[in-house]
This record gives C-alpha cells, sequence and structure tokens, in this order.
C-alpha cells in the first residue's frame, strides 16, 4: 500500500505525525487531524507539474499523494515521499 506521512514540526524541534495519507483503490484516504484532513479534502492541493496548474483532490488518487511532498515543504509542515508498506 502506497503512503505518505505528513509532519509537524513542534516548539521543541520534535516531529509529530499530523495525518497518514493512504492509497486505498483508486482514491486517497486520510487519518490523523481532522481539520488538517478536512481542509485537504475541500482545498485539494496544487499540481504544478502540468501547465497550467491544476488542483487535485483526494479523489485523484496517486497524482494527489505524490504532489503532498511538493506540497508541505515548510518549517512547520512536511510531508514525506511516497512509501510503499
Amino acid at each position: 500500500m502506497k503512503f505518505v506521512e505528513i509532519y509537524k514540526t513542534q516548539n521543541d524541534g520534535s516531529q509529530t505525525i499530523l495525518a497518514v495519507c493512504k492509497l486505498l483503490g483508486e482514491a486517497v484516504v486520510c487519518e490523523g487531524d481532522q481539520v488538517f484532513i478536512n481542509n485537504l479534502e475541500s482545498d485539494g492541493v496544487w499540481d504544478d507539474s502540468v501547465a497550467p496548474p491544476k488542483k487535485v483532490f483526494p479523489k485523484d488518487g496517486i497524482n494527489f499523494l505524490e504532489r503532498l511532498h511538493f506540497t508541505f515543504t515548510s518549517g512547520y509542515l512536511n510531508a514525506s515521499e511516497v512509501k510503499d508498506e
């Protein structure tokens, strides 16, 4: 199963997992902080690998999962690359 972990950096520098998004069939299902997940589901993430850039959502499956790593690359929120379980 393919999945991505999204981490939040705490004030002391440690990281905690905010959400885990897994590819189940053709769609992605996320577990963790419900407010964060609700925002992902309603707002999507930008796919700038295409021109013009477009938003992708959990229903878009692997494309959405692959874009999380490029979307969350800040000092506070980071996403792993796609992992295989």
